[in-house]
């Protein structure tokens, strides 16, 4: 499998009522390797991975992942097909603050999604302790740590993570980055990762800087 083409974007077009609007370039994301798109705050990195995970929908365009046309799909098979194949990694984390780590964990299993022994993640990720904690008592580092082992949980083909690093210092940051660097190598699959810093770029197998992906980029005055 390694080497195919998995992820391909064909004329991806998005407005925002009438005042963003961001056109992109052709591109395919091959299995086996890692990417980082590379630039500034704002500039619609993360409205691409949104699009490719089915959570947004492209007023134009097209995002096939295996053959599968994923812009043609209904919210409700988008929302199946990401909960199967995707592994989404929020910036914001999007865990339950009130819920314990493992609760947060098992809400995978309310999808039926077949997942990894809870403490053998938990283990991977340096939580091994923290399986009873709440998540509101984490740091912002651990609390990231979470929020990877509940996306890497399910085994997905496709990790994504939106500013993985962006709430941590530059040392918790180099400690992420080398934990899904870790991940990644132990898969054939593809991962992509947007950030805005070029030392947690230099992590992936290839950076594409998300300005020479932008045909257009336009807003309304």
């Amino acid at each position: 499998m390694g080497g195919a083409r998995m992820i391909k974007i064909r004329n991806i077009k998005k407005d925002f009522n009438e005042e963003t609007k961001i056109h992109l370039k052709d591109i395919d994301f091959e299995d086996g390797k890692s990417y980082a798109i590379l630039g500034v705050s704002g500039s619609g990195k993360t409205t691409l991975l949104n699009i490719i995970a089915g959570i947004l929908t492209p007023n134009e365009g097209d995002v096939f992942v295996d053959d599968i046309n994923v812009t043609t799909l209904s919210q409700k098979e988008k929302d199946l097909f990401r909960l199967n194949n995707i592994g989404y990694i929020f910036q914001d984390f999007k865990l339950m603050e009130d819920m314990s780590v493992e609760d947060n964990l098992n809400l995978l299993k309310i999808g039926k999604v077949k997942c990894i022994d809870i403490d053998k993640i938990l283990s991977e990720v340096g939580l091994g302790s923290k399986r009873k904690a709440k998540v509101k008592t984490l740091s912002g580092g651990e609390k990231q740590r979470v929020a990877i082992a509940r996306a890497l949980m399910k085994s997905p083909k496709i990790i994504l993570a939106d500013e993985p690093t962006g709430s941590l210092n530059y040392k918790k940051g180099l400690e992420i980055m080398e934990l899904l660097k870790e991940f990644h190598k132990k898969s054939e699959h593809v991962m992509i990762f947007v950030t805005h810093d070029d030392r947690m770029a230099s992590f992936a197998d290839e950076v594409i800087q998300f300005e020479e992906l932008l045909i257009q980029k336009g807003g309304r005055k």
